[in-house]
């Protein structure tokens, strides 16, 4: 028969495995987004010349791979639209990770009324995070000879990143309707 102490403490060390998973899972996340965001900023201050030069290698790279003709504006653009887009992913789930490292406490205890749940919050700290690394992007790109600072491109960034957040959003919803739980809400 099992004791209470053992059992006290098995569930200890359950609690830490778990904790140690999203403290690791959280640090290389926070690693991976970093990097990604100094990779935004390496590409961004390359001067104009070099940045046309390589985005005609990877046009023409991407055409004659798939057999299309696409023009260098477009591939820039989803260019922006994709690595926004993958800046919020990975941006999220660092949030995700950090909040999960203890679960006993919550963002959503703020006193901020509008956001009602931890999914939410993480979306808008995402959303903002995303939102103000474009912009100060953009604006960067002021200072680096022969480039330009555009808010058409901070738009295409603002599109990659509604797009993730909205896929994040609709599949934990159905996730949790599948489940049959309902969203943990704070009144």
């Amino acid at each position: 028969m099992v004791k209470k102490s053992e059992t006290k403490k098995a569930t200890k060390v359950l609690k830490r495995k778990i904790s140690v998973f999203y403290l690791v899972g959280s640090i290389v996340l926070w690693l991976l987004t970093i990097s990604w965001m100094i990779m935004i900023f390496s590409l961004s201050s390359e001067p104009g010349d070099a940045s046309s030069v390589r985005s005609l290698v990877y046009t023409n790279a991407i055409n004659s791979l798939f057999g299309l003709s696409l023009s260098n504006e477009l591939i820039r653009v989803y260019a922006h639209i994709g690595e926004y887009a993958f800046l919020s992913l990975i941006t999220f789930l660092s949030l995700r990770f950090t909040n999960l490292i203890s679960p006993n406490i919550s963002y959503s205890e703020a006193p901020i009324k509008m956001i009602k749940s931890d999914n939410e919050v993480l979306i808008l700290t995402t959303l903002w995070i995303c939102a103000l690394y474009a912009v100060t992007d953009e604006y960067h790109q002021i200072f680096v000879d022969g480039r330009y600072g555009s808010i058409i491109d901070a738009f295409y960034d603002l599109i990659g990143i509604f797009i993730v957040l909205i896929i994040i959003r609709l599949v934990y919803s159905i996730s949790l309707s599948i489940k049959g739980k309902k969203e943990v809400r704070y009144e």
